[in-house]
């Protein structure tokens, strides 16, 4: 693997324009890493409630009461 200094220097080698490809694609592949951690730990948490494998219908229909839920304290009548 190449040293930091020796990545510095063959970024400082490309041209302004593949410097800035090379910065959004080092953003893109930070943010996919980033969503792939969250989801792990999402997984985590649902499977140590026991809620993994919940059927989706289940879930929307917690959703709905959680959303009901929030409206009616939130903007009461």
């Amino acid at each position: 693997m190449q040293s930091i200094d020796e990545l510095a220097r063959e970024i400082m080698d490309l041209t302004p324009s593949q410097q800035q490809a090379l910065l959004e694609r080092v953003a893109q592949l930070n943010l996919q890493k980033g969503l792939r951690e969250l989801a792990e730990k999402y997984r985590a948490r649902l499977r140590g409630k026991g809620e993994l494998n919940m059927p989706s219908e289940q879930v929307w229909a917690e959703l709905h009461r959680i959303r009901e839920e929030i409206a009616a304290n939130d903007y009461p009548s």
